[in-house]
């Protein structure tokens, strides 16, 4: 800093950490000033989690909510260090303080009392145990697939020759990788690497014998074939879970044309009744197009169904999944280190 400018002198640690409080409780103001501005319901997603190298427990609890340009919004309210119980009062009288802070445990009471608070499972996590489960008839030939990899791993002779038997089959060389347990998918992008490759593979038994015993036979590459099929429809359903929530700019365009027809189209809807009731009736009667994104179909047509357009904003906010929540300890488990 004295080659820049000499004369600067940097802030102590007293300083730095005033600095820091200051600009964390403007922040804080500025968001709980937002939040009171939300125009419809806000939802959470909260997942826990522990860390290993301590095994200290964490909780994160981040809100969701559409804003007034029916932009999908979503941020973190806390983290919050977890020593008690894992148990839903613990939870809730955790999260409960968190809301207060931000001024929203009043509406979030008021839910509670009226019994219209819902919790709902992540629907990626029923998917992932669903798929662990359906592939327990097939456990042996993963087993086996497993010995497989982890003898070629094992060896780099057996992983150069895969790969030199690749490019004399031009076939794409596929890093070999075990599945993980807590990753249904991982065995999917098992089974696929093995198959991109099975014509190295059986070329590989000519050169080392000691791998023909554990290479999978006629019948068991066809139900490697058979459940990659099956995996492979699982697995866009989870990339579509976890992908972000936000409308990336390709499928705004999918809408543009009819987005710009919007006021034609109003233009051309005869003139009814004004009660909720023909409102209802008018949604009804239009075509369905799947293709549509619901916010943008919803913005462009808030003014010609203005009752229903704010029920959609209460709804479309839900969360099927915590992936966000996931998301926060995914990057918390690449920082925390053990000290």
């Amino acid at each position: 800093m004295n080659i820049f400018d000499p004369r600067y002198k940097l802030p102590d640690r007293h300083q730095t950490k005033k600095m820091v409080i200051n600009k964390f409780d403007s922040c804080r103001k500025n968001v709980i000033y937002d939040l009171q501005k939300i125009p419809g319901k806000v939802f959470f997603t909260a997942d826990m989690w522990t860390l290993t190298l301590s095994s200290e427990a964490y909780l994160s609890l981040i809100i969701h909510y559409i804003d007034q340009n029916w932009i999908l919004q979503h941020f973190l309210l806390d983290i919050i260090p977890f020593k008690t119980r894992h148990t839903g009062i613990n939870m809730v009288t955790e999260i409960t303080k968190v809301l207060d802070e931000f001024k929203l445990v009043e509406e979030f009471e008021r839910e509670m009392d009226d019994l219209f608070f819902n919790h709902y499972r992540c629907s990626a996590h029923i998917l992932n145990l669903a798929v662990k489960q359906g592939m327990e008839i097939i456990n042996k030939e993963i087993l086996d697939v497993q010995k497989l990899i982890a003898k070629i791993k094992n060896s780099v002779l057996l992983c150069d020759d895969l790969c030199e038997l690749c490019i004399i089959e031009k076939l794409k060389y596929l890093q070999p990788e075990i599945d993980v347990e807590t990753k249904w998918n991982s065995t999917y992008y098992m089974l696929y690497k093995l198959q991109q490759m099975e014509t190295a593979l059986k070329m590989l038994i000519i050169k080392h014998e000691g791998v023909c015993n554990l290479m999978p036979n006629a019948k068991v590459w066809n139900k490697i074939r058979d459940t990659i099929i099956v995996l492979e429809l699982l697995e866009r359903a989870t990339k579509s879970f976890s992908s972000s929530i936000f409308i990336n700019k390709s499928k705004k365009c999918r809408l543009g044309d009819q987005t710009s027809q919007v006021d034609e189209e109003t233009t051309q809807t005869p003139a009814s009744s004004n009660t909720d009731f023909a409102e209802i009736e008018r949604y009804l009667a239009l075509p369905c197009d799947e293709n549509v994104e619901a916010l943008l179909w919803w913005q462009a047509h808030s003014s010609e169904f203005p009752v229903l357009s704010l029920m959609a904003k209460d709804y479309l906010a839900i969360q099927s999944t915590n992936i966000a929540c996931e998301q926060v300890f995914y990057v918390a488990g690449n920082t925390i280190t053990k000290t």
